[in-house]
């Protein structure tokens, strides 16, 4: 199966949080990284608080959706991810924004991720990973690109 993982970060050193879940995913054999976006800049969402980078990575993996999730939210408590505040600032985010596989909607796990076609900061790194047609393609004609960083994951 193929499934995106949305980073994000906007505390400490964001670049780095963003690169630890890179490596954490090259060096675990369950998954295979296929690709990576684009480091992006954007606004937050939700409060006022730093800018965030975001990124995505395509992976090829024999995980379930459940199993992928809390390899992500491992991820995040290993970078000191608070969830004190929705929408608050965050070391790390790892979300999973998509999959080839069946979707998913139940109370822990929604894929695709719900929302992604009005998030910019997510679904244009998720386009960059995806092959032309796959995802959201149409919501992308009603947003602006967000702002490519001067970093690669």
């Amino acid at each position: 199966m193929r499934v995106v993982l949305g980073l994000g970060s906007n505390l400490g050193d964001r670049l780095a949080h963003l690169r630890y879940a890179k490596a954490a995913l090259v060096a675990d054999p369950r998954y295979t990284v296929l690709a990576a976006s684009p480091v992006y800049e954007t606004p937050p969402l939700g409060p006022p608080q730093g800018d965030f980078l975001n990124a995505a990575i395509l992976l090829s993996t024999e995980e379930p959706l459940p199993s992928v999730l809390a390899f992500a939210l491992a991820l995040e408590r290993d970078r000191g991810r608070e969830r004190r505040v929705r929408w608050g600032p965050r070391t790390l985010d790892v979300d999973i924004l998509w999959s080839d596989g069946p979707p998913r909607n139940d109370p822990s796990l929604t894929v695709p991720h719900p929302g992604l076609s009005d998030r910019p900061f997510a679904l244009f790194p998720l386009l960059d990973v995806l092959d032309p047609g796959e995802g959201p393609t149409g919501a992308a004609t009603r947003h602006a690109r967000p702002p490519v960083a001067e970093a690669e994951l």
